[in-house]
């Protein structure tokens, strides 16, 4: 939108790259949205808040100093990753003052990853969205075993071998607005309703089409787990939506031309990253690591190849996380 956009170039610049790295989180290049964002992780956590806070911050004066493009750096691209780093280690470990170093250290090495692998993907014109993301924390939360000043919090599941959980049936339809709502928010690592909605608003301003996206990609986690007979906590948590919240935002708004077919594509999409969920979910059991966003990643990667051999869709005109 318009005013929007007027709004995001009035913030001062250096404000202005580090909070369009937060709204980057939801591909949107726009520090007003940016800003909503961060109110909201405060307001769904004063930890959670501040980890975004030093991740951002960390990651994106990472990629000035180490003189990353700075088109890149100033739509965002180098703080996304970091914005997600810091929740992430704070809700799966044991809060300590020496947490705080290990969230600075794993914002750094986000932004090295995430250069490396847009060089690699550079040629293919896929992007490497929040992979860095995903890598730099799954090897921070392995490295705890080896540091006595590090504990897992009763967050992190428990290495073991996998054991079906039981569905108890499906969600009742009054809870479906929680789930939704706490789907967006997961994205984030927020369980909370009030964060969703916020997160939605934030991503209204720069598009209707991506909230919708958004919406479309929670409904598609809360409907299609319910009838496979997920487990219900999970599927009330929010926990099988906010992976299809991102791949249909990707798909049907960000990396595919819009349209009534990119957006069907995006609905396929949003369904296949509920299956890869429960499956990298398993697969990841027996070593103790969440499946973070990696059900996105790969499904968005898979579907964006697959999309370059087909004549109905363009490549990607937008730029996102």
């Amino acid at each position: 939108m318009d005013w929007a956009s007027r709004v995001d170039r009035a913030f001062p610049q250096p404000l202005r790259v580090i909070l369009r790295g937060v709204g980057q989180v939801f591909f949107c290049c726009n520090a007003l949205t940016g800003l909503i964002f961060l109110i909201a992780l405060f307001i769904g956590g004063v930890a959670a808040g501040a980890a975004a806070t030093v991740g951002v911050l960390t990651s994106t004066v990472t990629a000035h100093l180490l003189a990353f493009s700075k088109k890149d750096i100033d739509a965002g691209l180098y703080g996304f990753n970091g914005t997600l780093v810091g929740p992430c280690l704070f809700l799966f470990l044991e809060h300590s003052p020496q947490l705080w170093l290990y969230v600075i250290l794993a914002s750094i090495l986000s932004s090295v990853v995430l250069a490396a692998l847009m060089r690699i993907l550079r040629p293919y014109q896929v992007p490497a969205s929040t992979s860095p993301f995903v890598l730099t924390s799954w090897m921070f939360l392995v490295a705890v075993y080896g540091f006595e000043s590090f504990t897992r919090s009763p967050v992190l599941p428990a290495a073991g071998i996998p054991v079906a959980v039981p569905g108890a049936g499906g969600l009742a339809v009054e809870n479906w607005p929680v789930a939704l709502f706490k789907g967006v928010g997961e994205v984030m690592f927020a369980d909370s309703v009030t964060v969703g909605i916020l997160f939605l608003a934030g991503i209204a301003i720069v598009s209707l089409r991506g909230a919708l996206m958004a919406v479309g990609g929670a409904f598609v986690g809360i409907v299609f787990p319910t009838l496979l007979n997920a487990n219900l906590n999970a599927i009330e948590m929010g926990l099988y939506a906010f992976n299809p919240v991102l791949t249909m935002m990707a798909i049907g708004w960000v990396f595919l031309k819009p349209s009534g077919k990119s957006a069907a594509l995006a609905v396929l999409a949003g369904l296949m990253t509920v299956v890869c969920q429960a499956g990298l979910a398993s697969f990841l059991t027996p070593i103790g690591l969440p499946t973070l966003t990696f059900p996105f990643v790969l499904v968005m990667w898979m579907f964006l190849f697959a999309a370059g051999m087909s004549r109905h869709w363009a490549d990607p005109d937008a730029e996102g996380g």
